[in-house]
């Protein structure tokens, strides 16, 4: 009976101690479970890292494809890939935000070629222009400036000088509605047949939206708007033939008129 008494007290004193802190049971048990599962992740996630830093996955080769203007070697070193970087834990959207600070590299895709290699597909500018600012810029076709040119360096391309010597650097994108209406002038200008197959040489954007073009040494400089650019050179092709005089002939033509055009000829 003694025996039987102090086991029924021994029972009895601890279920009045659950039953006196059940909170702080429970909270215990939950804490028990949370470290075993958060010991589990970090051993999982320890694992991982050593499985993906094995020699086996470290990058080898990177392959580039729709490069032509830059070159492999330049577009593996603005990678930046550290030697004996895993294939599994290159962030692909960090390298191609590193590829496509490239001026010349338009588009950018990386994928991974377990197990050892990245392959780089890019998409180029090419040059549309020649930008005439503070200096001379090779200029694409959205208005980022490519590259600086040399005063020797003469592309067989269009020249656009901009209204003011402003300054630009490498990189920038400068497109504006007047600049791409200027690169429109041109191409039409190169297609007109008004001009018996004279070439434009520069095309200077006017503070008024107007554009001077120059046909080079011996030839006049035409001035002109962006607008019915057929009309305008339709009239000046019947303007030379009525006149019976060679466009060499005159210093400047002018364009801008409705109705008219306006020659001004060589002096002397």
């Amino acid at each position: 009976m003694i025996r039987d008494y102090h086991r029924a007290s021994w029972k009895g004193s601890r279920r009045a101690g659950r039953e006196k802190f059940p909170r702080l049971v429970r909270l215990l048990r939950v804490f028990g479970v949370l470290l075993v599962v958060s010991a589990t992740i970090l051993g999982m996630r320890e694992g991982y890292r050593r499985v993906v830093r094995l020699p086996y996955f470290r990058i080898a080769e990177v392959q580039v494809e729709g490069n032509l203007q830059v070159s492999r070697d330049e577009i593996e070193a603005g990678l930046g890939i550290q030697p004996g970087t895993s294939i599994l834990e290159v962030d692909l959207a960090g390298l191609t935000h590193r590829v496509l600070e490239n001026p010349w590299i338009k588009e950018a895709s990386i994928r991974r070629r377990l197990p050892l290699s990245l392959t780089v597909a890019v998409v180029e500018r090419m040059p549309e222009a020649v930008f005439i600012a503070d200096r001379r810029y090779l200029l694409s076709a959205d208005g980022v400036i490519l590259a600086e040119l040399g005063e020797d360096e003469l592309p067989g391309l269009p020249v656009l000088r901009s209204v003011a010597g402003r300054r630009v650097a490498v990189g920038e994108q400068i497109l504006t509605s007047e600049m791409v209406q200027g690169l429109a002038v041109w191409r039409q200008f190169q297609l007109a047949n008004a001009l018996g197959g004279e070439q434009a040489r520069e095309i200077a954007m006017a503070r008024d939206g107007t554009y001077t073009v120059n046909l080079g040494e011996g030839m006049p400089q035409i001035r002109l708007r962006a607008q019915d650019l057929e009309g305008q050179l339709r009239r000046l092709g019947l303007a030379l033939a009525a006149s019976q005089l060679a466009l060499a002939q005159f210093s400047d033509v002018d364009l801008r008129f409705r109705d008219r055009v306006v020659f001004t000829p060589v002096r002397g």
